[in-house]
């Protein structure tokens, strides 16, 4: 793995239905490679095997946002968490679900429980996840 890259806002949101959790995604901004990078996985819901992980990049927040809506039920009960990174690997294809999921709960800085879905709020995530990075 490769040294820090600096510090690294990433938004964790998980989706509750009936109570029980069903999909977590970790997404961060790529400062160096200018991109948006998701990884998320599906958890056992109904006696159902969980889903192996996946990831998704893309350029622009509208284009996460479509692959959000598309993967979280508008519907569903949601919880934001938001974490400061600060030995993320420079190389953002070493960072998978896995990584994150290890690290998980180690770097929090705020976390907001049953929410609903809103496109608005959501987007302003993003675009905060894009705008707030420190190199050093």
């Amino acid at each position: 793995m490769s040294t820090s890259n600096g510090d690294c806002l990433i938004l964790k949101i998980q989706e509750y239905i009936d109570g029980e959790l069903d999909t977590t995604l970790f997404i961060l901004y790529d400062k160096n490679e200018e991109y948006y990078l998701v990884t998320g996985k599906r958890s056992a819901i109904n006696a159902k095997p969980p889903s192996i992980p996946y990831s998704f990049q893309c350029e622009y927040a509208s284009d996460l946002i479509d692959l959000i809506s598309f993967v979280i039920c508008k519907k569903s009960t949601i919880s934001y968490t938001l974490y400061n990174y600060d030995d993320l690997p420079i190389n953002s294809y070493d960072i998978d679900y896995e990584y994150l999921k290890e690290l998980d709960g180690k770097y929090e800085l705020a976390g907001y429980d049953n929410q609903n879905y809103n496109k608005k709020e959501l987007l302003k995530y993003l675009r905060m996840l894009r705008n707030v990075f420190n190199y050093y």
